[in-house]
């Protein structure tokens, strides 16, 4: 069974990627009722069993031989069984069928469960208007274009008041279409390709043959109406398909301007509608190409082999004991492990002593400021030479305690220094202001006081109106020496215009800048 299933997968795909490949060729050389057809292919796939060979068909494996059989079989009772290893979660192939199995069957539940939805809606408000060949025409608010749907019983929805329309031939035209819907089984092969499309869920190819299936389905249609009519009458069918391009969105029925795949869709069926009128030479090699991809959908069916044939009695057979085989030899016992050595006594833990020398940064023994210290580990009591090593450390130790205590005095009289000199610049610093009414109307002032300090007083707002000023006095010489420039009847043509454009160009500058 998954076999099967896996192998309806994989060649149902391959068909529907071949059918998109060339379903425009075949509709532009022989017809948009023949690129329709070409849809029937996968699903014919899905629907092939599973090819069962018989048994002498199979491909033939070695035999063993009847010794080789019985020696095997005595080695597998010898042998302890293995426990099996584990499998990974991913490497479940019954998990991985549940999963898409299940989510098909959901796909379908969904779609059957919309389609009953939509027929509902579509006649909660419906009024017949009519009924033809046993197809139901009604007028209902739920539409804006003709719809065709139902299998058993066939309904056509019509927009209200489509019955009145003045137009007659475009009305008759329209509910043509939708009726060649019916009585070409259209929406028995849009049920049919659910199946397809919910073993296909997760595939976007699919998706995509499902949209490309309802355009062909859209033309092939259209070729039905346009049938030995005119060239009027095709004029007038195309404006209707225009006409009617914003329909319902309604997955399982068949609207007039099947709004589902969209404008690409108006162009095709109005590009198809001159494909319609096909020789009958090409039309016998449609066929003929049809019934080939037919008859070769056998050559991917998934074969299996009959299981051979076995007596329903099995016969005791003496086994002659010089024949068998002797059992194989039993694997030699391991020898015994030597025993572990006892573990060493652990040797006893030194006697550590520690000597430390400590000097602070003031070379005096309070604990106070900075303090550095040096610390000697010995096992044990220290002998005449490490004593004698540890004194000298010890006066090295607080020779330098005494020259950083020098030292220490140098950086402090240094930052008294520094200080002080930080002070005075700073009583002779001019004191800096932005308070404008210290600015006496003037846009900076400076002055000494008493003390001999130097203040300065700076004010932005005045300085800000005196180039507002400034910027409005030389627009206003702009614009005086512009009007003379204009009225000087001197100057030639060519160069007042120039002139005057870039004073122009000046002014509009000036006035940006304010």
């Amino acid at each position: 069974m998954t076999a099967w299933l896996t192998d309806t997968l994989l060649y149902t795909g391959l068909l529907i990627a071949l059918v998109l490949l060339v379903r425009r060729p075949f509709s532009r050389w022989f017809g948009p009722q023949f690129a329709y057809a070409l849809w029937a292919l996968p699903a014919l796939r899905l629907m092939l069993p599973p090819v069962e060979l018989p048994a002498d068909m199979a491909p033939q494996q070695a035999q063993l031989s009847d010794q080789a059989l019985l020696a095997l079989a005595m080695a597998a009772q010898d042998s302890p069984g293995a426990a099996p290893a584990p499998v990974p979660l991913w490497e479940r192939a019954d998990l991985w069928l549940a999963l898409w199995l299940g989510s098909a069957a959901l796909f379908l539940a969904w779609r059957v469960l919309s389609y009953r939805r939509m027929r509902r809606d579509l006649l909660a408000e419906a009024r017949p208007v009519g009924e033809v060949d046993r197809i139901r025409l009604v007028e209902t608010p739920a539409v804006s274009s003709p719809v065709a749907f139902g299998v058993r019983d066939k309904v056509v929805a019509l927009p209200p008041l489509f019955m009145a329309m003045e137009d007659r031939a475009a009305r008759d035209l329209a509910i043509a279409h939708e009726l060649a819907h019916h009585r070409g089984h259209d929406i028995l092969a849009n049920f049919a390709a659910q199946p397809l499309l919910a073993l296909h869920w997760f595939n976007p190819l699919a998706w995509m043959g499902w949209r490309a299936m309802r355009r062909d389905q859209e033309a092939a249609c259209d070729a039905r109406v346009l049938a030995g009519r005119d060239r009027r009458e095709r004029a007038l069918y195309a404006g209707l398909i225009a006409e009617f391009a914003a329909g319902p969105r309604l997955a399982l029925a068949a609207p007039m301007a099947c709004p589902i795949i969209g404008e690409k869709s108006i162009i095709h069926r109005l590009r198809s509608l001159s494909m319609s009128d096909v020789s009958p030479s090409r039309r016998r090699v449609g066929r003929w190409l049809l019934a080939g991809g037919a008859l070769a959908l056998p050559l991917t069916a998934s074969i299996s082999y009959a299981a051979a044939a076995q007596d329903s009695v099995v016969e005791s057979v003496q086994v002659d004991p010089s024949a068998v085989p002797p059992a194989p030899p039993l694997p030699p016992a391991p020898p015994r492990a030597p025993e572990a050595p006892e573990a060493p006594q652990a040797p006893d833990a030194p006697r550590i002593e520690r000597h430390v020398i400590e000097m602070h940064r003031d070379g005096g023994k309070a604990d106070k400021g900075e303090r550095r210290m040096f610390v000697m580990r010995s096992d044990g009591p220290l002998s005449e030479a490490q004593k004698k090593h540890f004194e000298e450390m010890r006066r090295e130790w607080e020779k330098k305690g005494a020259e950083w205590k020098e030292k220490s005095g140098e950086w402090e009289k240094m930052a008294k220094d520094h200080r002080k000199m930080a002070l005075a610049m700073a009583e002779h610093m001019p004191d800096v202001s932005t308070d404008c009414d210290k600015a006496g109307g003037s846009g900076s002032r400076s002055w000494t006081d008493d003390s001999g300090r130097q203040h300065v007083v700076i004010c932005e707002r005045i300085i800000r109106q005196q180039a507002r000023m400034a910027e409005g006095q030389a627009s206003m010489g702009l614009r005086m020496a512009r009007e003379a420039i204009a009225h000087n009847a001197e100057i030639s043509a060519s160069v007042r215009d120039q002139v005057l454009a870039e004073l122009d160009q000046e002014i509009v500058r000036l006035e940006a800048q304010k």
